[in-house]
């Protein structure tokens, strides 16, 4: 995941949609592909842009608790909102910025074009029509369509808006994230994924002479 950020004095929204155009086709080739995001994280939206809000999308059941989750996650993952991350996944989302509390406190992360930390994780759709921000728990995520993606585009390989395709994606996982018993099969699925709980040395009893 790269980001830039671009900044001009003065163009039409038809050049910058040429140019996007240009790029998207010239980075193809190495299997990328150019998602114009929001400056700020998507939780905040309302305060740049008042008639775009975020869907609230709530958990009808919890993550569960594992214990000693981080000695039985594979390597490269986290323990915290584990099962967030991989319910985001499964629907083809991808990790776009972490949350500024989940990096370690000797890491000092610094981004040129970024305005403030991000308070959650943020993820977006591997076709780049929509982003979602993990809270957590019960309180699940927040859905917000890409708006930023021209209306007169059309997705490849697809052949409808990419407003259309955001909606689909939205009402889908809301429907999977009500359901309990889903919920429930796909925790059970990941919980199975894991390594073996680690086994717990107790101390012989003291000898008694």
């Amino acid at each position: 995941m790269f980001h830039f950020e671009l900044q001009w004095v003065g163009t039409t929204p038809r050049c910058i949609e040429d140019q996007l155009r240009l790029w998207n086709r010239t980075i193809e080739r190495y299997g990328l592909k150019l998602v114009e995001a929001y400056v700020t994280q998507i939780s905040d939206i309302r305060d740049r842009h008042p008639f775009q809000s975020c869907f609230p999308m709530r958990l009808a059941l919890p993550p569960p608790i594992v214990p000693d989750l981080e000695k039985r996650i594979p390597e490269g993952k986290q323990s915290v909102q584990y099962f967030e991350y991989a319910l985001l996944q499964a629907f083809d989302f991808i990790l776009d910025v972490e949350a500024a509390d989940l990096y370690p406190e000797e890491v000092d992360v610094v981004y040129s074009y970024r305005r403030s930390p991000y308070e959650y994780s943020q993820f977006v759709h591997r076709s780049g029509v929509a982003f979602i921000q993990v809270l957590g728990g019960c309180q699940g995520f927040l859905f917000l369509t890409n708006r930023l993606m021209g209306s007169g585009r059309m997705l490849k390989g697809k052949g409808y808006r990419p407003a259309t395709a955001a909606d689909d994606i939205r009402v889908e996982m809301a429907k999977f994230c009500l359901d309990r018993e889903k919920l429930q099969r796909f925790y059970d699925e990941q919980v199975a994924e894991l390594s073996p709980a680690p086994l717990i040395a107790e101390e012989p009893p003291p000898l008694i002479l």
